[in-house]
């Protein structure tokens, strides 16, 4: 097969997607085979499909099976990769009428102080909102469309963090009249409304725990995931707890009170060695069980992302889930691999998991994360 990629950038974009797939496809791929791959690219400053082939089959396969499956792989999603969209078939004078993005941002205030005193601010990011497929895979989305997706994730955050609530309570003045409490106060003056009693919406705390894999096989699905909760947790309004593993635990809840979630990130890096590793999903969810029990309550919804690849003890992820289940209001699964129609929860430690599970959705697409924060937000 002969051609190159545009530059070195692609060639590891197109790499990671690669790995990740190996992976779905049960290729046995570790942390440091992906590593010694991405160096030797950037070494050799591979772009042409020929050498790249050649990198990965020196550093990625183990197996004399696993050759002919990598070859398969690489022609399929090559194909995809280089598939020109439809909007890049557009007149260039079509596309240049394109709207910019608006991103809309609410500086958050205290319960105390009056909707209106809140302040909007907007800039625009220079992205066309239709550029942007919000039914596409976040793993094949390239680099140069990461900040569009950014920003419209920030937009569907904002909006569903600065919803009121339907919960209401009584207020001294206010534009919503509270009619049964006029009739009872009435009842005192046989009947005869002297005065009406008013009531507000009532911001309530929305309480969730996210656990989420960063594993080799979810890094890239994590990292929009967090960007969004990193969105959302600047809205005083809710409560949101956020933790990650691969192999063990680690709270972040601390880390999103940082400037910005590059820099969020780079504290991670820093404290969590795990990034990227293998995935024990058993001892995770008994860790935060155990170690943290105090943000699993009754009224928490507790959302695992997670593609169910578990290299841990199965019996343990069984016991932790049926603890976690008794505790918590309730539990979410969202699993990215659930985008696909094909797909079937046979992996053993999904499969052990679901019974366990209230709901069960997919995460892998700009349109589902605004699905779940429809549903739960």
């Amino acid at each position: 097969m002969t051609g190159e990629f545009d530059g070195l950038d692609a060639s590891i974009d197109f790499s990671l997607q690669l790995f990740h797939l190996l992976r779905e496809h049960n290729v046995a791929l570790g942390t440091l085979q992906t590593i010694a791959c991405t160096q030797s690219i950037v070494a050799l400053h591979a772009t042409r499909y020929e050498k790249l082939l050649s990198i990965y089959r020196l550093t990625l396969i183990n197996r004399r099976q696993d050759w002919y499956r990598l070859k398969q792989l690489f022609d399929a999603l090559l194909q995809t990769y280089l598939n020109p969209t439809a909007e890049d078939n557009k007149p260039e004078n079509e596309t240049a009428e394109k709207q910019s993005l608006e991103v809309k941002r609410r500086v958050a205030s205290d319960d105390s102080h009056d909707n209106d005193e809140a302040e909007d601010t907007s800039e625009s990011e220079g992205y066309s909102a239709r550029e942007i497929d919000h039914h596409k895979d976040f793993r094949y989305f390239p680099h140069e469309d990461y900040s569009a997706v950014l920003a419209l994730l920030e937009r569907i955050a904002n909006k569903y963090a600065s919803v009121a609530r339907r919960k209401t309570t009584l207020s001294h003045r206010g534009r919503i009249v509270d009619l049964r409490a006029s009739v009872r106060e009435s009842v005192k003056y046989e009947g005869e409304l002297l005065s009406w009693r008013f009531k507000k919406k009532q911001l309530d705390r929305t309480r969730l725990v996210f656990v989420v894999d960063v594993s080799g096989s979810m890094e890239v699905y994590g990292i929009f995931l967090l960007n969004f909760l990193y969105f959302l947790n600047r809205n005083r309004r809710l409560k949101i707890d956020v933790f990650v593993f691969s192999t063990h635990l680690q709270p972040l809840t601390t880390y999103f009170q940082l400037k910005n979630f590059q820099q969020m990130l780079d504290a991670i890096s820093l404290h969590f060695s795990g990034w990227s590793g293998g995935t024990k999903i058993g001892a995770a969810i008994a860790d935060l069980e155990e170690s943290y029990s105090a943000v699993v309550t009754p009224k928490s919804t507790v959302v695992i992302m997670s593609d169910g690849w578990d290299t841990g003890d199965i019996e343990l992820l069984d016991r932790s889930m049926a603890r976690i289940a008794n505790r918590a209001k309730s539990v979410v699964w969202i699993n990215p691999l659930k985008g696909d129609v094909s797909y079937e929860p046979l992996a053993m430690g999904m499969a052990t998991a679901m019974p366990y599970c209230d709901e069960f959705i997919s995460g892998h697409s700009i349109e589902s994360l605004e699905k779940f924060a429809d549903m739960h937000l």
